[in-house]
């Protein structure tokens, strides 16, 4: 059952940064206090913190970066953030998810019923964010709308145990794609309207979005799993690193067979131009005309939405969350900035969507630029930023609004707090 101390805990964060308010609390100096703060108090994950740091570092460079696929540069380093930044943001969600709706006890009676709230209040606070990123009209393709919406899926869930979630996370991984790659084309191919705008808002979501969720529920679901196990255990870390980075080898190594032995990627996707109605155009293709090849589904590359990418990168998150619990062991104090950034990500996120913003109204595209001058900068004006606040006043400003909200909702809703 869901403790009190958690109970108004928004969705998608561990506890927020509260200091016990004792006398020792009340006596230590500024200096003191700062440092507390920056560890975060006694609720939170420091590893956990430095991986969200990680994956919202990670999309400030698929989004301002310069990159390439040569690993002999920095830029192809840097290219390993693309898909695999957002996929380490939406496990880390379940895994925060986990932790703030009873950790390893799932909850249940009115534990349940608080954690339903909560998860309900938290998505309404990202969505109406969301909605207020949108309308500053950038390129960035916004996950914060889906990610509020994987909460309310991951509802019927909250009780299940971390062998069953991350059974129903390997089950998603391997069927969710081929529905997000042929059910698009069975309904143009039935003479339905693939969505254009919001009215077909569910249908984007579900399945032919950027994040579509018969997909991305693996990752979340994932996450849940390592949520509701013991993060303290050096058993578990060890299997997510080796595991985890493990799956991800496989994944590439059966991958790399599979679409050389078909031709390699260009053969693939030239292949979809005579048998998909993207290529076609609408009604030009029935039932009854050539479907696309399955070959599709053995890419691994970002935003390919394949078995592939989901043991890939989803098996890459599972090992840097694993890395990151035992950095947050043994490293917590040295990479505090990083930690501030992870718990703070709501701001940050939007802050930096803010930036892309202001900067190109400005007349310089922020997501083209000519180097990498400009990412660097950012990064480091982000952990300068995040640290001195957290460092003077523990949550984030966007992070304390939510859990206020939070907290009013759960009240009214007669939810224990």
């Amino acid at each position: 059952m869901a403790t009190p101390s958690t109970a108004s805990v928004p969705a998608g964060e561990v506890p927020a940064d509260v200091t016990a308010d004792t006398t020792t609390a009340r006596r230590a100096g500024p200096v003191s206090r700062a440092v507390g703060r920056l560890a975060g108090g006694p609720g939170r994950v420091p590893g956990l913190d430095i991986a969200r740091g990680l994956a919202v570092l990670g999309m400030f460079t698929a989004h301002v970066g310069v990159t390439s696929a040569d690993l002999g540069t920095l830029e192809g380093w840097l290219g390993f953030s693309h898909g695999r930044s957002s996929i380490l943001f939406a496990t880390v969600a379940g895994v925060s998810l986990g932790l703030a709706t009873g950790r390893r006890e799932p909850p249940s009676g009115r534990g349940l019923a608080a954690a339903h709230t909560m998860v309900l209040a938290r998505a309404a606070a990202l969505l109406v964010l969301v909605a207020f990123l949108d309308l500053l009209g950038t390129r960035v393709a916004l996950i914060l709308g889906f990610y509020a919406t994987y909460f309310l899926l991951a509802l019927p869930f909250l009780r299940w145990r971390p062998a069953q979630l991350a059974t129903l996370a390997v089950a998603v991984g391997v069927l969710g794609p081929p529905v997000a790659y042929y059910g698009p084309e069975v309904l143009a191919r039935l003479g339905l309207r693939l969505p254009r705008d919001g009215s077909g808002a569910f249908t984007d979501f579900l399945l032919t979005g950027h994040y579509p969720a018969v997909v991305w529920m693996a990752f979340v679901l994932a996450g849940l799993a390592v949520g509701r196990s013991d993060l303290r255990s050096a058993e578990l870390r060890l299997g997510l690193v080796a595991g985890g980075f493990g799956a991800a080898c496989l994944a590439a190594f059966v991958s790399a067979g599979l679409v050389g032995a078909a031709g390699g990627r260009e053969a693939i996707e030239a292949s979809l131009r005579g048998t998909t109605t993207a290529w076609a155009g609408p009604g030009m293709l029935g039932l009854g005309d050539p479907w696309p090849t399955p070959d599709q589904l053995w890419l691994d590359g970002p935003h390919d939405d394949t078995m592939f990418e989901v043991f890939g990168s989803g098996g890459f998150a599972l090992g840097v969350i694993g890395l990151c619990l035992y950095a947050g062991r043994v490293g917590a104090r040295v990479l505090a900035p990083l930690a501030a950034v992870g718990a703070m990500a709501l701001t940050v996120y939007s802050a930096q969507i803010v930036a892309i913003w202001a900067v190109t109204a400005g007349g310089f595209d922020l997501l083209d630029p000519p180097t990498n001058g400009p990412l660097g900068w950012m990064v480091l004006v982000t952990l300068a930023a995040a640290t001195l606040w957290r460092a003077l006043f523990g949550q984030g400003p966007l992070e304390r609004a939510t859990a206020a909200w939070v907290r009013w909702v759960t009240g009214r809703a007669g939810a224990p707090r």
